[in-house]
């Protein structure tokens, strides 16, 4: 059977069936039909609504129905959800649309909202496909807190929906009115506690045009620079009686494609990268787009450049030979790409600085003051390949020369610096307190090709040997707690990856331990979560230790602000809710510990390893 409605039936319903004509008021539906109506009046076109050309007409009840139609042909596979009282019609239409048997997202209840827009964000940047959260008013929006940042940092492409307080008071419509709590959950403009923070945001003001508004919300995410799509709807528009209504093909409104970058701007690129005499490329972001790897290795090697990568995703090989410190000293020509902030001290002068980026001039950042001498919008997976091969046309006899010099000396360079680790490593072995050089060391001996990597600050949680492109996340923005649920949205894409989260004790807390371990037992989503405990905020007590010193008052007062003491009992909050929980101290223990959390995994169970790396 079709999915489409007749068009006269759907016109027929529109222009007034009997039961809409019921729904009217007495005094309305006995109104003189003789004056003439403000469409004639004004010269406006009267008569059934027009179906426009791309739409179809779907069978649809209500609002919400058609609203999860739209959803559904957008190729969505999850709605991440936390319900209230605005937004339960999500809940009703994906149970009977699976009784149904029509096409439907899983519905997946999450209990905290940073932790459904987290979930959100690893799915996307494990699969490139937006996918859907929905929150609860004003209310649920700021509750997701700092997981709107990180989705910006990130160009994560998301959509996010929200309702908004019923627009009728007393049944007005006959269909929906405001009850008590709708009063104190309304703000002026809704949109505007994210707007700095999202890319599109739009308010579905009439169930007509409903579909269309969420096409055009994953076309806009889905574009490059990707980024978060904010959707809102008054009840009015959710429980709005239909009999059919108007449903857009995606492909009809396909996001815009990513540029390969201005072709004079590549050549001119590749002219001074060929002729620089001691050149640089730091990388930031590239790796989000893994195909891009594999391309800055073939520049690398062919001009023997040196890359110093800030490893957020996996943006070149750990052992690579020409990987390298960011060192600005004496550089002529620098390649910055897909990086917001390469360095903070400005390299000489004399430097000719080119940035690959799709926003290379960082619209997105306020504030910044990195020069950039060659803005060149693309995306570099697709600049590079056109980049490399325009190098050809300046590279002579000469310059292959000074590339094979340039490339032993890298050569040595690497040899030196993996040494150097392996030595750190060594003394590690048998360091305590435990080290966090020690633990990385541990998972990168049990790290595969088939490893995801998601990663707070906290000193655990980096790229390792076998790791492969598109299987590091780490983190992007400011905002700590998101290593643990972005595990949890990568596991639910890629249930096959053993995936491990790691972060410092003050990120795991800011990541709502309850909220992702019932999440782990509600979906068979186990993963593995390691503490990286310390009893403090690490970074503020940096910070404060360089305001004041040893001996300021704060140092006096054991860093007050900073210190976690005493330490959640992270091993046992996992046990409390059905997971694997084990503390670890000894560094002799840690390789038979991890062996163990993994086992767990393996046999569907969540765990966590609370690894501390302070004296107790």
């Amino acid at each position: 059977m079709s999915h489409e409605l007749d068009r006269r039936t759907f016109l027929k319903a529109a222009t007034g069936s009997t039961a809409a004509a019921a729904s009217l008021p007495a005094a309305a539906a006995a109104a003189p039909t003789t004056a003439p109506s403000s469409a004639q009046q004004y010269g406006v076109p009267s008569g059934p609504p027009a179906v426009p050309e791309y739409a179809t007409v779907a069978p649809a009840d209500d609002g919400a129905e058609l609203m999860l139609r739209a959803i559904a042909a957008n190729g969505v596979e999850k709605i991440f959800m936390n319900g209230g009282t605005d937004n339960y019609h999500f809940m009703e239409m994906v149970a009977k649309f699976k009784a149904l048997g029509r096409p439907t997202p899983d519905l997946v209840t999450v209990t905290y909202e940073a932790t459904a827009l987290y979930m959100q964000l690893g799915y996307f940047q494990w699969t490139r496909r937006p996918q859907l959260t929905v929150l609860h008013v004003a209310l649920g929006t700021i509750n997701a807190g700092g997981a709107w940042d990180e989705a910006l940092r990130a160009n994560a492409g998301l959509v996010v929906m929200a309702g908004i307080p019923g627009q009728t008071t007393k049944g007005e419509l006959g269909y929906s009115q405001r009850g008590g709590i709708q009063y104190l959950q309304e703000v002026p403009n809704q949109a505007d506690v994210v707007r700095p923070y999202i890319k599109w945001d739009y308010e579905i003001k009439r169930v007509e045009n409903a579909g269309l508004i969420i096409n055009s919300a994953y076309r806009m995410a889905a574009s490059e620079p990707c980024g978060v799509a904010y959707v809102t709807y008054p009840m009015e528009v959710a429980e709005a009686p239909l009999e059919g209504g108007l449903l857009y093909q995606a492909d009809d409104f396909a996001p815009a494609t990513s540029a390969q970058g201005d072709s004079e701007a590549l050549r001119e690129t590749a002219k001074l990268l060929v002729q620089a005499k001691n050149p640089l490329v730091s990388v930031g972001h590239m790796g989000r787009h893994p195909e891009a790897v594999a391309s800055l290795v073939a520049l690398a090697e062919k001009l023997s450049v040196p890359v110093a990568s800030r490893d957020r995703f996996v943006n070149l090989p750990k052992n690579h030979w020409s990987r390298s410190g960011a060192d600005l000293a004496n550089r002529d020509v620098i390649l910055v790409i897909d990086h917001p902030t390469p360095w903070i001290a400005d390299p000489s002068k004399t430097a000719k600085i080119i940035r690959l980026d799709n926003d290379p001039i960082l619209q997105r950042f306020p504030f910044q003051g990195h020069p950039t001498h060659i803005p060149i919008t693309c995306n570099s997976a697709l600049a590079l390949p056109l980049l490399t091969q325009m190098c050809d046309e300046f590279i002579t006899a000469e310059r292959q020369a000074a590339f094979a010099d340039r490339k032993a000396a890298l050569v040595a360079a690497r040899a030196a610096a993996d040494e150097r680790a392996a030595a750190a490593i060594r003394r590690a072995r048998t360091a305590y307190p435990l080290s966090t050089t020690w633990i990385n060391e541990c998972i990168n001996q049990v790290a595969d090709e088939d490893t995801v990597i998601t990663s707070d600050i906290g000193g655990v949680g980096q790229q390792y040997d076998r790791t492969q492109p598109g299987h590091l996340f780490a983190l992007c923005g400011a905002s700590l707690g998101g290593a643990w649920p972005r595990a949890l949205g990568i596991k639910m894409a890629a249930p096959d990856k053993m995936v491990i989260s790691a972060g410092g004790d003050g990120c795991t807390i800011f990541s709502d331990p309850i909220s992702c371990l019932m999440v782990s037992n509600m979906y068979d989503v186990p993963t593995l979560h390691i503490v990286s405990n310390n009893n403090k905020y690490n970074a503020v007590e940096r910070g404060l230790a360089r305001y004041g010193g040893v001996d300021s008052y704060a140092a006096k007062a054991g860093y007050n602000g900073s210190a976690l003491k005493p330490s959640p009992n992270f091993a046992g909050i996992a046990r409390a809710m059905g997971a694997y929980g084990e503390k670890v101290t000894d560094p002799t223990e840690m390789p038979a510990a991890l062996r163990r959390a993994l086992d767990a995994v393996r046999g569907g169970q969540a765990a966590v390893l609370d690894c501390v790396t302070v004296r107790e």
